[in-house]
């Protein structure tokens, strides 16, 4: 399957660009706020300070990157254009109030009150979202595997966030008398395993080819993962949701076989490239398939462990590396493609400052590795040296996408 990043049938670049800052921004904060949890390294339990963090740094930055790119690649993806760019616009504005209102109400305990309306501002806009997904995929004709995991994902969102609106309206008035442990649970493993986990493994269909120029491999790996890991989520948040923990054991064992399938999947990919080249995307993408294959495993004794692996050791380094070949194309499409021919134009590897991505990426590895030690060890002092090595790391990527955005032609 080739495609460009951009077509006739893609939105403007002012929308994605929205998502992408916000995103960005959002990142920066999580990290600012991150050593506040080292008073929480010795044990694995929920409090608010967790979900605000959990919130901030998944609905804030990890969903808005997605969305944006979602919004960029659905159209490409599926040869038909987004049903409402209005709709889109509509969604962001209400999400980011949403959260910003969720955050609040989880962070200071004043303002507990507004979690409910954040929850409802939230679920409003994701519905948004998932209605505006659900009428392009209506218009298509083919469908191929990257649209099944997208569509899978969408579909596994408005289930997530309804369980997730249900949970933050009783937290306010307890009107069920249900295991919030289990409905949180259920809650995050929707979001996460079913919405994130999904586009993860769908985009990953299209970009990494892409960005490697492979091509002549199977895809029958990633076809038996849509398939298994669809059904993993399923029979987990079923079993979360009525208390079913047999069943949940075997949803475990079926998101790691699906998990394992994927990371074959990308390996295979890896070995027909054609550019062999191992940039800081290379070694981002390498890393993250890495933590991924280790939280497999470790989820299963050091719960905690893993949601670090994951948090920080596949979905950060996954999404910056991204980040870095995605922007400058968008931008140099947006801004320079249009002088093709009738002026010197930049080369996209000049609209990225290489050493500060090589940097940066070098220390985004040793920060995930002292917050790792940090959880094993339960050492505090070791918590705050990898959040505040992480916290440069991200200030980087911050200067380095600033530099994109405003990249101009030198004389």
């Amino acid at each position: 399957m080739r495609v460009s990043l951009a077509t006739e049938m893609a939105p403007p670049f002012v929308l994605v660009a929205h998502f992408f800052i916000a995103g960005i921004g959002f990142l920066l904060l999580s990290v600012f706020v991150l050593p506040l949890l080292a008073t929480q390294v010795e044990g694995y339990f929920i409090s608010s300070l967790m979900a605000a963090f959990s919130h901030l740094y998944l609905l804030g930055f990890v969903m808005m990157i997605i969305f944006g790119a979602m919004y960029q690649l659905l159209p490409v993806v599926l040869e038909a254009p987004i049903f409402s760019k209005d709709f889109a616009y509509v969604q962001f504005y209400m999400y980011l109030v949403g959260v910003i209102l969720l955050v609040s109400g989880f962070t200071f305990d004043g303002y507990h009150l507004l979690i409910p309306y954040g929850a409802v501002l939230t679920y409003a806009s994701m519905l948004i979202f998932c209605v505006n997904v659900f009428i392009t995929f209506y218009q298509l004709e083919q469908w191929n595997i990257v649209a099944k995991f997208l569509f899978m994902a969408t579909l596994f969102l408005f289930v997530a966030v309804s369980i997730g609106l249900i949970v933050g309206l009783n937290l306010e008035h307890g009107f069920l008398g249900i295991d919030m442990d289990y409905w949180i649970k259920a809650h995050m493993l929707g979001t996460l395993g079913g919405f994130v986990m999904m586009v993860i493994m769908g985009v990953a269909m299209v970009l990494l080819p892409m960005f490697s120029l492979a091509h002549g491999y199977s895809q029958k790996w990633i076809e038996s993962a849509l398939y298994i890991h669809s059904l993993s989520i399923s029979l987990g948040m079923v079993a979360l949701l009525l208390g079913y923990l047999t069943l949940a054991y075997i949803a475990s064992g079926l998101f790691v076989l699906s998990s394992l399938l994927f990371v074959i999947q990308m390996g295979i990919i890896f070995k027909m490239r054609v550019r062999k080249q191992n940039d800081y995307w290379v070694r981002n993408v390498v890393f993250a398939l890495f933590c991924f294959t280790c939280n497999s495993v470790v989820m299963w004794f050091e719960p905690v462990l893993g949601g670090v692996l994951v948090f920080f050791g596949f979905l950060l380094p996954l999404i910056i590396g991204h980040i870095y070949k995605i922007l400058p194309f968008l931008i140099w499409y947006e801004k320079f493609s249009p002088l093709v021919g009738k002026q010197k134009v930049p080369l996209l590897h000049q609209m990225i400052l290489t050493r500060v991505a090589d940097v940066q990426t070098y220390l985004l590895f040793v920060a995930i590795f002292f917050l790792l030690l940090a959880i094993f060890l339960h050492v505090k002092s070791v918590f705050y040296i990898g959040s505040f090595i992480l916290a440069f790391s991200v200030i980087l990527v911050v200067y380095n996408t600033w530099y994109t955005f405003t990249y101009k032609i030198k004389e």
